[in-house]
C-alpha cells in the first residue's frame, strides 16, 4: 500500500500512474457521476476485488473522489483489514473463490482459508 501526501500539482497521480504502468497493473479508479453513492461505490469495490483475482490492480482513490464520508470508512477497512465487512454475500463469494482453488491448493490452504486466501 503507498499513501501520497502533498500539495495539489505536484504530481501524486502521475507517480501513481508511472508506478503502475512499470510494475505492469492495470489501473482501477472510481468513476463519480450524478447521484453517486454508498451503493454505488460498494459496487464499485466489488468490481475492483473481482479484477484483481486474475490480475494485480492498482487502485488510485483521490479526495475528490469522496463524495460520501463513509467512504473513507470503507477505505480503512481496505487498508487494515484486506476486506469491507458484508461487501459480498455468502453465494456471491465462490465467483471469487474459484479461480484460486488451484493456487490455494497448491499452498496447503483449505475449507475457510480459501476466502482469505482469495481476498
Amino acid at each position: 500500500n503507498a499513501l501520497l501526501v502533498g500539495t495539489g500539482g505536484s504530481g501524486k497521480q502521475s507517480l501513481t500512474k508511472l508506478a503502475t504502468y512499470t510494475a505492469g497493473y492495470n489501473m482501477f479508479e472510481v468513476a463519480l457521476s450524478r447521484g453517486y453513492g454508498d451503493e454505488n461505490f460498494r459496487e464499485d469495490i466489488k468490481k475492483l476485488y473481482t479484477s484483481c483475482v486474475t490480475a494485480p490492480k492498482t487502485f488510485l482513490f483521490t479526495d475528490a473522489h469522496v463524495v460520501q464520508e463513509g467512504f473513507l470508512e470503507y477505505i480503512n477497512n481496505l487498508l487494515t483489514v484486506g476486506m469491507v465487512p458484508a461487501l459480498y454475500a455468502e453465494d456471491e463469494k465462490e465467483a471469487l473463490m474459484g479461480p484460486c482453488r488451484k493456487e490455494a491448493a497448491e499452498a496447503g490452504v483449505r475449507g475457510d482459508g480459501l476466502w482469505n486466501f482469495a481476498v
